[in-house]
């Protein structure tokens, strides 16, 4: 029976009713003609303890009977609802369910150079035979698979560690065909689960995807509101309509109207120097997705993919990738996924360091945002960031329909209304000390930066707090978009780092002892009398200290890239007379050959 918030749960008494038909079926796997025992089978595989199996191999053969369980008590329970001759519908989701739970149930062993399962290609996995003929396909495979040897004749599992891998591994790829194969099932067949979600322990289905509850809490992440967002207007304007027009997605239909006449891309790719702000706009639309989720009433979901999942887990990156992009296809959810520097994660097939791991990666990728089977329903969106767009793969590319350059603030307004943000705190408690009126983001014109003014200018001439007068907040701004114009690369990040050392500048004091020895004069006061105690310590920022800081950061990049410059010649010059120096001697080794 379904529960008060409409989950269908399944406990372990579910289970156990179909324990002896699972284990039955464990002990009877026909194979070359002959019926094999799982059980058997696997106490002949070296490293797995013999007739005293490890914990491990127990631990295996236990998810196993579990998932025919699952399958057993799935099947089941959609016959009541279902016409018994949908048997290929009944088994793909009963074979998703047992795939997902024993996939689930398994951990990744830790080391290299595992046993796996590679991902097969078609329809590898047949069922529609009925219950108990697609489990005999399904776990004669499976020992197929596990009990393989090399061609030298050794036997491809040789450790627990290899036996729990390729189960992984083999389930996922049960699991993830089943997945790929309703996409072709009609919205009728489709309604049956996806309206009721089951619950085994921690893991729900839901239609076709499966997800942890812990991994279903809300995800965590500094909330960015559109007028904290600086320049890059299009962009904001873009993702905000784009938020708004996925909250419209119907769940019963399975469809959003706003598909029905366009304007809603299912990719977005920006690009930009770093710094311009990717990232700000990304917490933007999550920030706006939580606000319509909640108005809707449809769950959120965030999904982040970046090059980490390769650097932690290499040669697991494509299985990791694959279990990331299935959280993506849950239509009864609104989804932001997002690729973060999408150029260093996925490598360009003419990129000379690629790897087979790679091309597996990409390749998923691209069949995922745009491949035969890719079906967009307006419930969900990809965005990717990269600094580097041409290293991207130029089929990958084209898969972002709608791609958007990220320049950061641009005009003194924006570059004005950017410090300001950043010393909002400072200014809230009169620590600031800028002339004129600080410009916030929507008033910003944009019309186009204005020439620096002689007074900004001046600015370059200044030594660190000469303090002359008072600079405004539009003579800031014109020196910053002056250090734009000599350097496209002075976008945002450097006014973060500016204002940290700013506020450290500003915090140059010392607790007073008598704060700790005498706790009436600190420690026993209200909040609010702390605040102002500690807020006397500080020092002003001043508008001259902002452009001194400025400077420095400008210059000190500039000193940089002139190194660097330097760093290359030399590398270069150092090549130049090795070839020399090379042909020299092949030229004398040319003339003591004619001599001899």
């Amino acid at each position: 029976m379904s529960t008060r918030d409409n989950v269908h749960p399944i406990n372990d008494a579910d289970l156990d009713a179909h324990r002896d038909s699972a284990e039955f079926r464990m002990q009877n796997v026909p194979m070359r003609g002959v019926a094999y025992d799982v059980l058997a089978e696997l106490r002949k595989l070296p490293g797995v303890g013999g007739y005293l199996l490890n914990e491990p191999v127990n631990h295996v053969l236990h998810a196993i009977r579990r998932g025919l369980c699952l399958y057993y008590e799935l099947y089941e329970e959609l016959s009541s609802t279902i016409d018994p001759r949908q048997a290929a519908f009944l088994g793909s989701f009963a074979l998703f369910g047992a795939s997902a739970l024993i996939a689930h149930s398994l951990p990744m062993p830790q080391g290299e150079g595992l046993a796996s399962f590679p991902k097969p290609g078609g329809q590898f996995f047949r069922v529609g035979l009925g219950p108990d003929d697609d489990l005999k396909g399904v776990l004669s495979f499976y020992l197929k698979a596990v009990t393989q040897t090399t061609p030298d004749g050794s036997p491809i599992v040789e450790t627990t560690a290899d036996l729990v891998n390729l189960t992984r591994d083999y389930f996922i790829a049960a699991r993830d065909q089943m997945i790929t194969d309703a996409e072709r099932l009609s919205a009728e067949l489709l309604a049956h689960v996806e309206g009721v979600p089951f619950r085994i322990g921690d893991l729900e289905l839901r239609g076709f995807s499966a997800s942890e509850q812990a991994a279903s809490a809300k995800v965590e992440f500094t909330p960015v509101l559109p007028d904290q967002i600086v320049g890059n207007s299009s962009a904001k304007r873009a993702l905000l309509r784009y938020v708004d027009r996925l909250a419209l997605y119907d769940v019963a239909h399975g469809f959003n109207p706003v598909l029905e006449l366009g304007g809603l891309p299912s990719t977005v790719l920006f690009d930009g120097f770093p710094g311009t702000g990717k990232s700000s706009l990304f917490r933007m639309a999550m920030t706006r997705m939580n606000q319509r989720s909640e108005q809707v009433g449809i769950p959120a979901r965030f999904v982040s993919i970046d090059p980490s999942i390769k650097d932690e887990y290499y040669g697991k990156t494509a299985k990791l990738l694959a279990e990331k992009l299935a959280m993506a296809r849950d239509r009864t959810a609104l989804t932001l996924l997002f690729f973060d520097d999408i150029d260093l994660l996925l490598l360009a097939r003419s990129d000379p360091g690629i790897g087979g791991s790679d091309k597996d990666v990409l390749n998923l990728t691209m069949q995922f945002l745009d491949g035969a089977f890719t079906v967009n329903v307006g419930n969900a969106q990809t965005y990717a960031a990269t600094n580097e767009p041409t290293a991207t793969d130029s089929a990958l590319r084209q898969r972002f329909h709608h791609r958007e350059q990220i320049g950061g603030p641009e005009d003194w307004d924006d570059y004005a209304a950017l410090i300001g943000i950043k010393l909002a705190r400072q200014i809230k408690q009169g620590l600031v000390q800028v002339a004129g009126e600080l410009p916030t983001p929507q008033a910003a014109a944009h019309t186009g930066t204005a020439p620096v003014t002689a007074a900004a200018a001046s600015r370059f001439r200044l030594n660190p707090f000469a303090g002359q007068k008072a600079l405004s907040w539009r003579e800031l701004g014109e020196l910053c978009a002056e250090f734009k114009r000599k350097n496209p690369r002075f976008t945002g990040r450097p006014i973060e780092s500016v204002t940290q050392k700013l506020l450290a500048e500003s915090a140059d004091f010392e607790i007073p002892e008598e704060w700790f020895t005498n706790p009436a004069l600190f420690l026993q006061k209200q909040y609010d009398e702390k605040v102002a105690l500690v807020k006397a310590l500080y020092r002003p920022i001043t508008g001259d200290m902002i452009a001194a800081e400025l400077e420095q950061y400008f210059e000190s990049e500039q000193r940089y890239a002139d190194d660097a410059r330097v760093q290359r010649a030399e590398r270069v010059a150092a090549d130049l007379e090795a070839q020399l120096a090379a042909r020299d001697l092949l030229t004398q080794r040319g003339a003591d050959h004619d001599n001899s």
